[in-house]
């Protein structure tokens, strides 16, 4: 029998902001104030502020004095850093993995990915499959304390993924959304060959490429905020 777990107040003010927040419905650089959110989840200040600090920590929001909280501004620049040290995170996992567990296991799951994504029919499906793939990666890796890495910094992967996910025209320069599907079939190459460096150079191009869509996307929707 399923086990439901009871939320606490903070939890469900937490995980309704933060959700808001990622899915880009809280524009960047929004003012968000303590007594607006008590009145719109009905709840005191004390779960409110609680899971501000909790976002935080997470690196989504920031305090600024006489100011408050705000959600984070992110810059081309802050893209970069994210993807390079999501990037660094993602090599570390494939080396553990590659260490510690059945190369051919894991080639067969890649696999598997590889061949939803290509008939995906659309840019959210085929991003679950691209985080499909990663997490590869990070099951086999056996290291705790790397997953809690990757963990605390989730957020911010999360709305770089938001951003690439936004749909696209059929027909326009980002409509081919099947179009980085190489770069993991590399990466399947790679892991059936135990190439740690091949799989490297797997990741950073495909990072390259979904950098273009992510900072054109992050025009996009700044521009719509600021209209």
């Amino acid at each position: 029998m399923p086990v439901i777990k009871r939320m606490s107040l903070v939890d469900q003010v937490y995980d309704k902001l933060r959700e808001r927040i990622v899915t880009l419905k809280i524009p960047f650089g929004s003012k968000l104030n303590v007594s607006k959110l008590q009145e719109e989840y009905g709840v005191s200040s004390t779960p409110v502020r609680e899971a501000l600090n909790r976002l935080l920590n997470e690196g989504l929001i920031e305090f600024e004095n006489n100011v408050g909280a705000r959600v984070i501004d992110i810059t081309e620049e802050d893209v970069r850093q994210i993807q390079e040290i999501s990037q660094g995170y993602q090599m570390l996992a494939a080396r553990n993995a590659l260490r510690n567990a059945d190369h051919k296991e894991m080639a067969d799951e890649i696999e598997t990915y590889i061949d939803e994504y290509r008939v995906s029919d659309n840019v959210v499906e085929s991003c679950r499959c691209i985080k499909s793939i990663m997490d590869v990666f990070y099951k086999h890796a056996n290291n705790e304390i790397l997953i809690s890495k990757i963990t605390s910094m989730s957020g911010m992967d999360e709305i770089l993924h938001e951003l690439f996910a936004i749909p696209r025209e059929k027909g326009g320069s980002g409509g081919q959304y099947h179009s980085g599907i190489q770069y993991f079939e590399l990466i399947h190459e790679a892991v059936l060959e135990k190439d740690f460096a091949k799989i490297c150079d797997g990741l950073e191009q495909h990072q390259l490429w979904s950098r273009e869509y992510i900072l054109k996307n992050l025009e996009t929707v700044k521009k719509r905020a600021g209209a």
